[in-house]
């Protein structure tokens, strides 16, 4: 059985992968030190005592039988179902744990300081250090862009939605703006109204703010999205206006032309006979 996030003595782990290819991963913290258990012995962490391989095509795994070191915790997972994300499957494999968008939040959820957990996704998955890394830059920059009009800190926000009615879905409910809590006239729109609640794809307006991240989970009628902004309260944004529809060109249709009626030689004949006579 495998131990999540709790202190223990001996662990059964399996490297089996998840559906959609998602990378299972077993991470070992004692005090600030974090390591990434990759099938071998890590001297004064964890011992192997003992290995089964079950041959299954791509779904080939093994199963770990461990003994830790006193003192270590284990946090098993898998990278998260709907981004492949590591920091979505952590916060999937720590219970309680919030949304994980910036370094202090990932610290939270390993349970260690900012720079030891810095270090250690650093250099074990690079990709999602230069993620978190680049909303620390988009804070930097709201803040900035607010300049003397920002009279508090930013402030983090998540804004949740999902499973509409039929009847709303048919109203255009996916596409409609959702407002953001606490300020009033602020709101989250889609960019593109055909390509949905994605990072990219969302804009803040009404107030000074910029996405963090999207997040969906499945569910009825299109399932579930939490999109986390950081908005600079205090300030008002107008927003855009409406794209009016142009109007549409109407096509007049051309007259066809009267047909010319055809003379038989009956017709003919009789005009003869008709007009002849009178000219006798």
């Amino acid at each position: 059985m495998t131990t999540n996030n709790t202190p223990a003595s001996t662990l059964t782990w399996s490297d089996e992968m998840g559906s959609r290819s998602r990378r299972a991963w077993l991470l070992l913290l004692k005090g600030e030190q974090i390591v990434a258990f990759t099938g071998q012995n890590i001297q004064g962490t964890v011992v192997v005592r003992g290995t089964d391989y079950k041959k299954n095509g791509k779904w080939s795994h093994n199963t770990y039988r461990l003994e830790l070191a006193q003192g270590v915790r284990a946090i098993s997972g898998k990278d998260g179902w709907e981004t492949g994300k590591f920091v979505e499957g952590l916060r999937s494999a720590v219970s309680g744990s919030g949304p994980i968008d910036r370094w202090p939040d990932l610290a939270n959820a390993l349970g260690v300081s900012v720079p030891a957990a810095m270090q250690f996704v650093r250099s074990w998955r690079p990709k999602a250090a230069e993620a978190l890394d680049a909303v620390d830059v988009q804070l930097e920059a709201l803040e900035e862009a607010a300049g003397a009009a920002a009279v508090t800190d930013t402030e983090t926000i998540v804004v949740s939605f999902g499973s509409p009615t039929n009847r709303m879905i048919a109203a255009g409910w996916w596409k409609d703006p959702k407002a953001v809590p606490g300020h009033d006239g602020a709101q989250i729109a889609l960019v593109d109204l055909e390509k949905g609640w994605y990072e990219g794809n969302i804009a803040v307006q009404g107030i000074v703010g910029t996405v963090i991240s999207a997040v969906h989970a499945s569910g009825m009628h299109g399932g579930y999205y939490s999109v986390t902004v950081a908005v600079v309260p205090g300030t008002v944004v107008a927003k855009p206006e409406p794209k009016a529809e142009e109007p549409v060109a109407m096509s007049v249709p051309t007259p066809e032309p009267m047909a010319t009626p055809m003379m038989t030689q009956a017709t003919m004949a009789d005009l003869q006979a008709k007009f002849g006579s009178k000219r006798r």
